[in-house]
């Protein structure tokens, strides 16, 4: 069986490490012959951090969905098309727009307000890349707008979804997050696995088609986006979670 974790929200909840309780849950899995797979909004750089003592040979799903780590090896899988690129480019410096945009490795950043988008501490926690500006973006994987203005979120948005690009948007956020058309973590998981042999545990909606695509879903917390899902909603607890990973052990999953 195939186990996928998303990361924040999911199993990480102060964006910075994952319980030990949690880490030696899934180790467990692992040893009982699961395959453990991570798959985050997050580039594959930021989920270093988390992943990398516990679970650095396993495989990760990045930027949701745009690149992949496979052993010590990076793939972006698809990235932002030009135009599209150089049109978001144009709306963030129109709007004067803060940002995040990762390439393969290095990143491009303006965070003049982390009190509102609570990311900065996620961005390289492990200076393993370079905060480059924005024209040496060669490989968009991801984009995210940060901080939108309220009065003008509509606008923004209206505006960047003429683009052939995906959004998501988060719930009770002014940020949106984009990836090239046709990708999310659905889309990358399936080129590598099958999903319907995977147990999947997410949160948000960025993790939406491959809970509805994979055998079993664990939907993590309440949000009222993914209501409409069928699957096991559990509380965002760390011993109520913990007690589902184990849980997975038992036959009653394999049916």
């Amino acid at each position: 069986m195939i186990v996928v974790f998303d990361l924040d929200g999911t199993i990480c909840f102060d964006g910075k490490k994952i319980e030990k309780s949690l880490i030696g849950a899934i180790k467990d899995l692992e040893n009982h012959g699961y395959t453990i797979v991570f798959a985050s909004a997050r580039p594959i750089r930021d989920m270093m951090p988390l992943l990398k003592q516990d679970f650095f040979e396993n495989f990760f799903i990045g930027g949701n969905g745009a690149i992949v780590k496979e052993n010590e090896t990076l793939k972006v899988l698809k990235s932002i098309d030009h135009e599209s690129f150089e049109c978001i480019k144009s709306v963030i410096n129109r709007w004067d727009l803060d940002f995040v945009i990762d390439d393969s490795w290095d990143y491009s950043m303006r965070n003049r307000n982390d009190a509102l988008s609570k990311i900065n501490d996620k961005i390289d926690a492990l200076h393993l890349a370079k905060n480059i500006p924005l024209d040496k973006i060669k490989s968009p994987v991801k984009t995210i707008l940060l901080n939108l203005p309220s009065s003008q979120y509509e606008n923004i948005l209206s505006e960047i979804q003429k683009l052939p690009i995906e959004i998501v948007r988060h719930r009770g956020s002014l940020s949106l997050d984009i990836t090239a058309k046709g990708i999310d973590k659905y889309t990358a998981f399936k080129r590598f696995f099958n999903p319907k042999e995977a147990v999947v545990f997410g949160n948000d909606e960025n993790d939406r088609a491959l809970l509805m695509q994979a055998k079993n879903a664990i939907i993590v917390g309440e949000n009222p986006q993914l209501r409409d899902l069928t699957g096991l909603f559990i509380p965002e607890n760390i011993k109520t979670i913990r007690k589902t990973i184990a849980s997975l052990k038992e036959k009653a999953w394999e049916n």
